[in-house]
């Protein structure tokens, strides 16, 4: 049977009872801080942790009018799609984005159900100079075909899949993309 050690203190020893195992002893009576000290340093420091959050919240512009910010050549201008004639490559092209997986990854004006978020805006991308984050620049709809293409040639690493269009299904998306000016 294990009996409690006695501990000298000065003249007088006590019985310190054994907890948690032979050889372990409860020493919380002799810690620095007590427990209900604990509990509030950690509620202070919840406190202040949510304090923090919220004052980055507050502090953030995007949050105050709802938009993310960036460049011009990073944001699209808020547009709608343009009318297309029937039959026109613009139209086929149009037809064609809709059916590939560029309608989950970008927002693509008169194009239903492209709302994507993953990749930018393409509203105006007509317009812009420099897309895949400056990397690519666009001196005319045959550079931005070249990049529907491949970008990958164009852009190392861009997240950017190669879907496998054809020449001519390139072509006519261009020509749709060149309508978001």
């Amino acid at each position: 049977m294990i009996t409690p050690r006695r501990i000298n203190q000065g003249t007088t020893s006590r019985p310190e009872p054994l907890t948690g195992g032979a050889g372990l002893y409860d020493h919380s009576a002799r810690d620095a801080v007590s427990p209900t000290g604990v509990r509030f340093a950690g509620i202070g420091a919840l406190i202040l942790t949510v304090g923090v959050a919220a004052w980055l919240v507050s502090a953030n512009p995007a949050f105050e009018n709802g938009k993310a910010g960036g460049t011009p050549n990073q944001l699209a201008p808020v547009a709608q799609a343009a009318v297309l004639e029937p039959g026109s490559p613009a139209a086929e092209g149009a037809q064609i984005i809709a059916t590939k997986p560029c309608v989950g990854c970008h927002t693509i004006p008169g194009i239903p159900g492209a709302t994507g978020q993953v990749g930018p805006n393409l509203a105006g991308v007509a317009g812009r100079t420099k897309i895949a984050a400056g990397a690519v620049t666009i001196n005319s709809p045959d550079d931005l075909k070249k990049w529907i293409l491949n970008p990958a040639a164009l852009k190392p690493g861009t997240a950017m899949p190669n879907v496998g269009l054809t020449d001519d299904e390139a072509t006519k998306i261009v020509a749709f993309l060149e309508t978001l000016k």
